[in-house]
């Protein structure tokens, strides 16, 4: 059909109709019928300057394109109007997921392909790629910009080398039994780079696993150690020496040091503290091995053991629970080691052959956690709580 006949056909004159009513995207189908592609391009461009969402000017220019010829003046243009759509669609809604940031470098790279290099950078940005910013705004001359970018990315290598520095401290502290610094480390971290979610993370499950002050419960060959910071001991379900039993107070009584006397106190229990049956008044003064009762269905043996007390767990359903209590370093037998607890944290300080940690060989004093496995010579020792 000769150009003519086109011009004057029945469907260039519904596509000419249709461009008058606005209805451009109609018309444009109309002209692609009618093989007038510039007419069609040209309509959905009609269509894309009207459209209010993005994505449905970004479909018009796309759909554009398909008409004009790769050497045609316009196709950059399209290009970059099909760049900013893209841009401005990320900028409204954000780029979270794979198809948006895949978007958003597409608009990138048409802005730059399309001479835009100063829209190219947001876009760049917007993806975090400072490298790509920096490339586009030298290509634009935007001097403050790029001088912005680079102090901007001096500052980030600074932080990032201070949180390198802070986790290869905590690692290392971490690994050396030093954890009361590990923990300082992250803390540090944290206050430089306070929004870094894995230090957070990393800060959150090393204080999950921290002892209360001044107490220290380890597994040896399937028995239960109980080791507490001081001079007493208050026995009862939720004492320094937790026993459980139906006639058990809360803090059921108080064994005391005191020189080369055991001291023995209840503390107003329900069923009494018994010494060979009889309930005892007030405190009792004791010297050597002691068997004391907690009402009726718990009994414990209570000794001097050098500085400190010993006691064990006779009869009850905590029996084989062995207890010391004292200041200063507790010994850790059979082992080379002792036990103390600085600051109220339980710290084990190995002798001459150190301790392993884990797979760490380890010579300081190590601050144990929950779930710690720590081998002193022949002996394994793990950390219940």
């Amino acid at each position: 059909m000769s150009v003519v006949r086109r011009l004057f056909s029945s469907t260039y004159r519904q596509a000419r109709k249709a461009e008058a009513e606005g209805r451009f995207r109609d018309a444009a189908a109309l002209y692609a019928e009618a093989d007038l592609p510039e007419d069609a391009a040209k309509a959905f461009l009609f269509h894309a300057a009207r459209a209010t969402d993005p994505d449905e000017r970004v479909l018009a220019y796309r759909d554009a394109l398909r008409w004009l010829p790769e050497d045609h003046p316009k196709h950059v243009e399209v290009n970059a109007q099909i760049g900013l759509a893209l841009l401005e669609a990320a900028q409204s809604r954000g780029a979270h997921t794979a198809e948006e940031r895949r978007r958003l470098e597409e608009a990138a790279e048409r802005l730059e392909r399309a001479g835009k290099p100063e829209r190219a950078a947001t876009a760049w940005e917007l993806l975090g790629r400072p490298d790509d910013v920096a490339r586009c705004l030298q290509a634009a001359g935007d001097v403050e910009r790029l001088e912005a970018l680079l102090e901007a990315r001096s500052a980030e290598a600074q932080r990032e080398r201070t949180l390198r520095r802070h986790v290869g401290d905590y690692e290392m502290a971490l690994a050396t039994g030093a954890r009361r610094e590990a923990r300082d480390a992250l803390r540090q971290a944290l206050r430089e780079v306070p929004d870094d979610a894995e230090v957070a993370e990393l800060l959150q499950r090393l204080e999950a696993r921290w002892l209360p002050s001044g107490g220290l419960t380890l597994r040896v060959d399937g028995r239960r150690l109980r080791f507490v910071a001081g001079p007493e001991l208050v026995v009862g379900r939720e004492g320094d020496l937790p026993v459980r039993g139906a006639s058990v107070s809360r803090r059921h009584c108080v064994l005391r040091r005191d020189g080369d006397a055991l001291v023995v106190q209840d503390l107003g229990s329900r069923n009494g503290t018994l010494l060979r049956g009889v309930p005892i008044d007030g405190a009792l003064r004791r010297s050597g091995a002691t068997e004391i009762g907690l009402g009726d269905d718990v009994e414990l043996r209570v000794d001097l053991a050098g500085a400190g007390l010993a006691a064990r767990v006779m009869r009850g359903l905590d029996r084989g629970l062995e207890v010391l209590a004292g200041e200063g370093e507790l010994p850790l037998h059979p082992a080379d080691a002792t036990l103390s607890f600085p600051a109220g944290h339980p710290t084990l300080t190995p002798g001459v052959g150190g301790a392993l940690l884990g797979a760490q060989r380890v010579m300081a004093p190590i601050g144990l956690l929950r779930g710690d496995v720590v081998d002193v010579g022949p002996v394994r020792r793990e950390v219940a709580e």
